[in-house]
């Protein structure tokens, strides 16, 4: 599929940060029923090391491209490839070069904000690129016109190979999920989790029964009974107790979640929660999306059919899996 890329000539990495000029918010902290994407005619723009000849940057844009052909070209998009195995790539030049490009983005020609943001915001890129850490996010420049979105690779080589691939998967399902109005949290992650093992076993990166599996082990690592998916509708708003197991809840279950929403469907198709779910949330809101699409009365009904779901053995749970169709 068709790319646009920004090649700087040295390596480096890059993070996640919130600023008061120029702000990034990122996928807690964004509003979207405020900010939305939209279909887009331009292909996502890659900005990476064009010395980097390593193979995570194809298999980034290998995800993101298999989840493209999927949900549709929605955007703007910035791709951030950034870090690599080879320090001796790190040098001043690229920083400036990265940290210029960066913040051009965000704030235009504005040359106070762009003073700001090549102060700070910019080179918080370049600091934590030399912590070492492997990371990779969605963040949101909602102050642009259109907003825009990017995905952030930080240090991919940190990630295990066919990782690379699903995380690029659910990374560009954030996008899709930004051209609509707000879903809940466990639908946010626990969808693009769904997403990234379904479409992962298509392009034959993984097994989607083995990602749930997964999944399953870490819903019951959740040592308080009495926590479930609706504790994580707004992971903005939760307690420190139940933020703790924001990827346990938001994720793992969350992935679960999704996967049952779609088995108690009148069609039982993945497709349809494109086809008809995401137009319902944004024409409805997302709970009379719920409740019209799994065919319930309410979102407590949905959510104790679920808490009940989750009782039953893992082979129960995965036959459900098996009663997907695409």
């Amino acid at each position: 599929m068709n790319t646009q890329s920004i090649f700087l000539n040295l390596a480096v990495g890059g993070a996640f940060f919130a600023a008061i000029l120029c702000p990034v918010r990122g996928e807690e902290g964004l509003e979207p029923e405020k900010k939305i994407l939209s279909r887009h005619k331009t292909p996502p723009t890659y900005v990476r090391n064009e010395k980097d000849d390593s193979k995570w940057p194809g298999m980034i844009r290998e995800g993101i491209d298999a989840a493209r052909k999927y949900f549709g070209n929605y955007g703007p998009v910035y791709v951030y490839i950034l870090g690599h195995e080879d320090k001796t790539l790190n040098s001043e030049e690229f920083h400036r070069e990265l940290v210029e490009t960066y913040c051009r983005h965000h704030c235009g020609d504005d040359r106070e904000k762009l003073r700001y943001c090549k102060a700070g915001p910019g080179m918080e890129l370049v600091k934590k690129a030399h912590s070492g850490r492997g990371d990779a996010y969605l963040s949101m420049v909602g102050d642009t016109d259109p907003p825009i979105a990017e995905l952030v690779f930080i240090n991919p080589h940190k990630f295990r190979d066919p990782y690379l691939y699903t995380r690029g998967i659910h990374e560009y399902t954030h996008v899709y999920q930004r051209s609509f109005p707000f879903t809940p949290t466990w639908m946010v992650e626990g969808g693009a989790e769904f997403f990234a093992a379904y479409l992962g076993e298509k392009n034959g990166w993984e097994k989607l029964s083995d990602a749930m599996k997964e999944f399953m082990k870490n819903v019951h690592r959740v040592k308080d009974p009495e926590l479930d998916i609706e504790d994580m509708e707004d992971v903005d708003k939760v307690s420190p107790a139940v933020k703790k197991y924001y990827r346990h809840l938001a994720y793992d279950a969350g992935a679960w979640a999704f996967a049952f929403m779609i088995h108690k469907s009148k069609g039982r198709s993945i497709a349809d929660t494109r086809e008809v779910l995401y137009p319902l949330v944004a024409k409805h809101g997302w709970e009379r999306a719920l409740v019209e699409f799994a065919q319930v009365k309410d979102k407590r009904a949905f959510y104790k059919a679920f808490r009940a779901f989750l009782k039953t053995p893992l082979e129960a749970q995965l036959k459900m899996l098996e009663t997907l169709e695409d």
